[in-house]
């Protein structure tokens, strides 16, 4: 008795469908994990002032010379950030990511009152170093809702040069 031959034709064309289902269910998690995360009706339009980045002087905590988009290693860094700008029933806070995603530095959150001593915001140097890791920092401002941050308000992106 001969086998019956393999049909090439329908294995392709079941292995094409398990691939669409798969698809579409990637398709379906992205647009829930979005609706969680970035609920309707939770944009309000603000938008925080943030006046600049600038060389940071951490023994006097201030800042000195021309707003800049890149920095090299050797200097320390800090936005600025008008909080007059904001209403003052809001609850913001603002945070520097690393090239990792790891918070280096953050103040908030609270309301723009309460931060308006804090206009300065550096970025921490790593534990046992002396300079900035290199790559790109993202400096973000965010309103707060139910103790969650729910809306990125202002974001600047820093480069730190090798």
């Amino acid at each position: 008795m001969v086998a019956a031959p393999v049909d090439q034709v329908r294995t392709l064309y079941r292995t094409l469908l398990v691939f669409a289902a798969v698809s579409l269910f990637i398709l379906v998690a992205g647009l829930v994990e979005f609706a969680y995360f970035e609920p309707p009706g939770q944009h309000t339009g603000l938008k925080a002032t943030i006046v600049g980045v600038y060389q940071y002087d951490p023994d006097h905590k201030t800042t000195a010379g021309p707003d800049r988009n890149s920095f090299p290693r050797t200097f320390q860094f800090a936005a600025v950030v008008d909080w007059s700008s904001l209403p003052k029933n809001v609850v913001v806070d603002a945070r520097w990511y690393d090239g990792f995603g790891n918070v280096v530095g953050s103040v908030g959150p609270g309301t723009p009152d309460q931060l308006a001593g804090q206009t300065i915001v550096p970025v921490k140097v790593p534990p046992g170093f002396s300079h900035n890791l290199p790559g790109h920092y993202v400096f973000v401002v965010e309103r707060y809702e139910g103790g969650a941050p729910v809306e990125v308000i202002g974001r600047r992106v820093v480069l730190v040069e090798r």
